[in-house]
């Protein structure tokens, strides 16, 4: 069988290329990472950070292997893979990887030039519906939740705020029945509303954050004031979504910390009779507020 299927798209001995690159499996122990990284004379400079995070990685067992090569030229200079292994090295842990030898010794300028795959991307090649959204999502929760970040801009990561795309496909394996219910919610509202005053990732969170894996009637009848689809004048709501609204046609970004603070301080005032209000405020230092229920 194998045979034939090699014959029939033509490979066959005259076709054969010949090369020099070999490709070995290795168990890469921490005293093979050392004696590879002596060979590392013409590498990028080494980033502290993404040594951190591999090595946390590593120590939590989240690291895969994922085929990814250890990568050394012609010249036998060390061109791929550094960080792994100093990562190997601090983690004292050992791991199958290929090893590839003899590439070009120009090699190292086409290295990660292409697009690398994102959560989102995982999360569709699984087969699950709003794969932007939901990676979205997923790592606001971690960001502001499990992380506790106090970040003003909700789009912008570092490696301590940030899962692996592993991590954001099994959070979302575990949790898809109540996220998908929640996407869909929140989509509803979204597509209604004739100024979008929030991105869909940003309402998801808040409505988690207000309500959990299961909000309420009242937390999306709150979110649909907030977008101002139901908003009545004078209240804590109105005067938010007016905020909002000045901030989306000023194209002056309002801190999304400050945001989470505010959205809970309107949400009390609306669950506690929807009263008059036209003035409150979250200083961004503080803490977040005790959400009532």
């Amino acid at each position: 069988m194998r045979t034939e299927i090699l014959n029939r798209v033509g490979y066959d001995i005259f076709t054969k290329k010949g090369t020099d690159i070999s490709v070995s499996i290795v168990y890469i122990t921490p005293e093979i990472a050392k004696n590879y990284l002596s060979y590392n004379t013409k590498n990028r400079t080494k980033s502290d950070n993404s040594i951190s995070f591999l090595t946390q990685q590593m120590k939590k067992g989240l690291f895969i292997e994922n085929g990814e090569s250890i990568v050394f030229d012609k010249n036998m200079t060390l061109t791929d893979g550094q960080h792994r292994l100093m990562a190997i090295i601090k983690s004292g842990k050992s791991y199958h990887i290929p090893v590839v030898k003899n590439v070009n010794i120009k090699s190292m300028a086409t290295y990660d030039t292409g697009r690398n795959r994102s959560a989102s991307d995982v999360l569709s090649i699984n087969g699950y519906q709003y794969p932007n959204l939901i990676s979205a999502f997923i790592k606001l929760i971690y960001k502001y939740e499990v992380k506790g970040s106090t970040s003003a801009c909700a789009s912008s990561w570092n490696r301590t705020d940030v899962q692996t795309n592993q991590q954001i496909l099994n959070y979302c394996k575990a949790n898809y029945d109540w996220i998908h219910k929640m996407v869909i919610e929140v989509t509803a509202i979204y597509n209604k509303s004739e100024f979008k005053v929030l991105s869909k990732s940003n309402f998801c969170y808040i409505a988690y954050m207000l309500g959990g894996k299961k909000p309420n009637a009242k937390v999306y009848e709150f979110m649909k004031n907030l977008y101002g689809l139901a908003r009545t004048e004078d209240t804590a709501t109105s005067y938010l979504y007016g905020k909002l609204y000045k901030s989306k046609i000023n194209k002056e970004p309002l801190g999304f910390y400050w945001l989470l603070g505010m959205s809970i301080k309107a949400y009390n005032y609306f669950i506690d009779g929807n009263p008059s209000v036209r003035f409150f405020k979250f200083n961004a230092e503080q803490e977040l507020p005790k959400i009532n229920n």
